[in-house]
């Protein structure tokens, strides 16, 4: 028996407004863990079904492209695990499309009795669904179409009570805008892969969790052990030196270290460093603008002792007055530097807009950045912007350009597409500076200055991805001895090793499902371990945590091949393989010996044919895909 786990998932048709539940498959937890993996596996056998009836699979906008809400065994029991995975067909890649979401809804989930939610169908009218102690009601939604994520969370509680937490699009998932956000109500975001334009192509608004009076905790194996991994593990984190940076200025501290170092995006990719970057940077927002202790957690209850969520006001004459989040990292570089846009308060602006109207602000940083440096090749004429000319470091501008994107207004609806697609559309010249892998748009780490990453971004199951792996870590020195990783890589076959044993390692995290920002780099994974070993009952080791990511690897390359994806999608855009800057520290540098690397990684996968990926896929377990191969191909 697997603990841990509530023991079914509500399965909601929104077009017959059916609602039943299937059980949580023990089996499948012990092959897949849970969160991404457990999600993958319930998106491969929905996919395959449909292939092997239709002879295609279901289109990302129709009604039989499941959306589907997981979350682990860890949830809500073990410290730094407080987060929901989304799953579905991606309208941006057309590929596999999942995100992660921290927030109070995945533990309040289980505690009314659900794992997961697997939604298919579409409401005939706009809907959201409240899910109560073994309970779900589909209600209408149409007072809350249209609006913004936080008005619809105060909507919510008006009319539900303050009882509860939820999740939702703003008016971007709506109009099925292709980079469009899910927003949980503690403002962490699901924003990568568009998954929010799939909840707005079935018109459900919001998905809402009533904590009731009967609300249970979920089973663990072994309590006492657990509390004191727990404990152990939260101090650990306190004193590891990388979560100490993260308390003090949150992931935005990062910005002045990766504006030496040359991993900062400055102008579209184009230049190495700048004076100015450190003004965006977390230190800027602390030291200037903080809101009390300046720092919050992602849920309510989370055992975290990083709290990396930078809590910020101004009252200024030029941009009036804001009280809330700080943006993260990612936020600052793609919306920031990457644009050279170096106002503090314009960036904090920019951030709340994405998240009112439900945009990925890593996917919008870079589709403005194309659109400004298209414009000025010539390839875009000015009458077909109107009244807006994108200009580098113009927040006015990109501001405007946010908002039309969102409700795909005039050039805006262009942009709604996501940066391949657009680019496609103006023609071949303008695709060289669309920087995306597989459709999903570049984030903000330097594939040139690391080697390794310019390959995990090329094989990622999603698309360019740093976290997808954060291989980057151990190019940066971070040590994980128990997997044998205790130094840089430096040769092609050392990388290739890197990439596929931190591509492993993450699945499993995605899958258990933690905070990476808790565990890579700050605990070992024997703490991890044993922390499993406690809820489940399972009686892991290290080797079985490496096989469980290895298998979703595999189950999550099925279905992009279903999907339509080859190998030959596996790249890197021309920008890191023969561009370089001349400054910073990453001054001449390419993604060199990436042709190399990636026909090592295709020997070492094992998926160079057919028949050698048939062989590995029964090796480790996932004999039961073989059959699908007869409805892809691998190049």
């Amino acid at each position: 028996m697997v603990k841990g786990i509530a023991g079914k998932i509500a399965v909601i048709d929104l077009s017959q407004e059916k609602v039943s539940t299937i059980p949580t498959s023990k089996e499948y937890l012990h092959k897949f863990v849970g969160g991404i993996g457990y999600a993958a596996w319930l998106l491969y056998r929905l996919i395959s079904e449909h292939v092997s009836k239709e002879g295609r699979p279901p289109a990302p906008f129709s009604p039989q492209n499941p959306l589907i809400v997981m979350t682990g065994p860890m949830t809500g029991l073990a410290a730094f695990s407080y987060k929901l995975a989304f799953v579905a067909r991606s309208p941006l890649t057309r590929l596999l499309g999942k995100s992660i979401a921290s927030g109070t809804i995945a533990a309040e989930l289980k505690r009314v009795g659900f794992d997961g939610i697997l939604v298919t169908g579409q409401a005939e009218k706009p809907s959201y669904i409240i899910i109560s102690e073994d309970d779900v009601e589909i209600k209408p939604a149409n007072h809350l179409w249209g609006l913004t994520t936080s008005e619809t969370f105060r909507v919510l509680e008006k009319e539900e009570g303050n009882n509860i937490t939820a999740f939702a699009i703003g008016p971007a998932g709506e109009k099925l805008v292709r980079i469009a956000s899910i927003v949980t109500s503690d403002r962490r975001i699901a924003g990568r892969t568009g998954i929010g334009a799939v909840m707005g192509s079935k018109k459900l608004k919001a998905i809402v969790v009533r904590r009731g009076s009967r609300s249970r905790q979920v089973e663990v194996h072994d309590s006492e052990t657990l509390r004191k991994v727990n404990v152990e593990w939260v101090k650990k984190v306190t004193m590891s030196p990388r979560a100490r940076g993260l308390r003090e200025y949150g992931t935005s501290g990062g910005v002045i270290v990766f504006n030496k170092t040359g991993n900062l995006p400055i102008k579209h990719w184009t230049l190495g460093t700048h004076p100015d970057a450190d003004k965006v940077s977390g230190k800027t927002y602390m030291e200037n603008y903080r809101k009390g202790v300046g720092r919050k957690v992602c849920s309510r209850g989370v055992m975290c002792s990083i709290a990396c969520e930078r809590t910020i006001r101004f009252d200024d004459p030029k941009y009036g007055r804001y009280e809330g989040k700080g943006p993260e990292y990612e936020t600052v570089a793609m919306l920031g530097s990457n644009l050279m846009v170096f106002d503090p308060l314009a960036v904090a602006l920019m951030n709340n807009l994405c998240d009112e109207v439900g945009l990925d602000t890593i996917s919008a940083g870079e589709v403005l950045a194309w659109l400004t440096e298209t414009y000025e090749a010539g390839l875009i004429p000015k009458e077909r912007l109107g009244e807006v000319e994108p200009k580098w470091g113009d927040y006015r501008a990109y501001m405007k350009l946010l908002e039309m994107i969102a409700y795909r207004r005039g050039i805006g609806d262009l942009l709604a597409e996501g940066v391949k697609k657009a680019s496609e559309i103006v023609g071949e010249e303008a695709e060289k500076f669309a920087l995306h892998v597989k459709g999903l748009e570049i984030p903000a780490h330097n594939p040139r200055l690391y080697k390794a990453l310019c390959l995990q971004y090329a094989t990622s199951n999603r698309g360019a991805c740093h976290l997808q792996g954060m291989v980057m870590l151990v190019e940066r020195g971070v040590k994980i001895p128990e997997y044998g990783l205790e130094k840089p890589p430096e040769s092609v076959e050392e990388r290739v090793e890197a990439v596929q044993k931190m591509q492993n390692l993450s699945n499993f995290i995605d899958a258990a499902i933690l905070c990476k920002f808790g565990v890579v780099g700050v605990v070992g994974f024997d703490t991890i371990v044993r922390a499993w070993n406690a809820v489940t009952g399972l009686q892991w080791s290290l080797d079985d945590l490496m096989r469980a990511g290895e298998r979703i690897w595999y189950l999550e390359r099925m279905v992009n091949y279903l999907l339509g994806m080859t190998n030959r999608d596996d790249n890197i855009p021309d920008r890191f393989v023969k561009e370089s800057v001349s400054e910073g520290g990453a001054a001449g540098l390419k993604c060199n010996d990436f042709d190399e690397m990636l026909t090592k990684f295709y020997e070492t996968r094992r998926i160079r044919t057919k028949s050698e990926l048939a062989e590995k896929l029964r090796e480790i377990g996932l004999e039961e895909l073989v059959p699908s191969l007869e409805y892809v191909r691998l190049w």
